[in-house]
């Protein structure tokens, strides 16, 4: 284990998950007695800060439903989401808002997750006045113009809306935005999968530079297991709500345990795991 894997392993998790359940009412017809549907059973990971976890399984797996309770958009039915060790659950007023800048999210569709309504400047500032950060509206467009260029496009952008963008350039607005507040953590749903193959790469490279640059800690959700060996430090696998197997991305892709495991990777088309690292920028 070199020295950087060992300080990392020693460190308190920045994220930490215990025991997260989550149960949907199921009525199937109007007199039909009401069942209930665990998406996510008994689920514990942490994750390191400055580390990404992917979190991966199959569509329906629960993993999607694991990242909107980590981001409290939606509410666990029981079980435990900790920040540098506090319960979220018991932050209130003030220190919930703070949450919400320390965690955020970037979707899979960054079209459905931008305000067709907003122009950019309008989308990046927003935050930026809900949790009183800069001076002045001059220090906030100032701050928009610069988290722009931080993602690889042009401050003369700002005054255009999201319909005027590309698929992958919408994605470095959604990715702005959530970079608008400074956060630690970032929940990273599916965020290359509605985008071309040509694309994807990029944007993988792009959140890498930044987690290098700004000490980011992400969740990565999802399907591909195409992605995750080179993006990825740990991974966990879901399947049918329960993590089936976790542990260094690495040694989950070299020696993987469980059957379920090597079936999604028998589905990644010509996975090569001699090829597996993203080009650096």
């Amino acid at each position: 284990m070199s020295t950087e894997h060992a300080t990392a392993a020693n460190e308190a998790p920045l994220v930490e998950v215990r025991g997260l359940v989550k149960e949907f009412g199921i009525r199937q017809g109007i007199f039909s007695r009401q069942k209930w549907h665990r998406a996510v059973d008994d689920v514990s990971f942490s994750v390191g800060r400055a580390r990404t976890l992917a979190l991966v399984g199959e569509s329906g797996s629960g993993k999607s439903t694991v990242g909107l309770m980590l981001l409290d958009l939606l509410p666990p039915t029981s079980g435990d989401i900790l920040l540098e060790g506090r319960p979220v659950a018991a932050l209130r007023g003030r220190a919930r808002l703070a949450l919400c800048r320390r965690m955020q999210i970037v979707f899979q569709d960054p079209y459905a997750s931008l305000n067709a309504r907003l122009t950019v400047r309008e989308t990046l500032v927003e935050p930026l006045m809900v949790h009183g950060i800069g001076a002045s509206a001059s220090e906030r467009e100032r701050r928009a113009g610069d988290l722009l260029e931080d993602v690889g496009l042009s401050r003369t952008q700002l005054d255009r809306y999201p319909h005027e963008f590309s698929g992958g350039q919408r994605q470095r607005i959604a990715i702005a935005r959530a970079l608008s507040v400074e956060p630690d953590f970032i929940v990273l749903d599916e965020p290359t999968s509605a985008l071309d193959v040509s694309v994807q790469s990029q944007i993988l490279n792009l959140l890498r530079r930044l987690q290098r640059e700004r000490g980011l800690t992400y969740l990565f959700i999802t399907h591909n297991l195409g992605v995750v060996d080179y993006f990825a430090d740990d991974v966990a696998v879901m399947q049918q709500g329960r993590i089936v197997e976790s542990g260094p991305a690495g040694a989950v892709f070299d020696s993987p345990r469980q059957e379920y495991t090597r079936k999604l990777l028998r589905a990644v088309p010509s996975f090569d795991p001699a090829h597996r690292k993203l080009s650096s920028l």
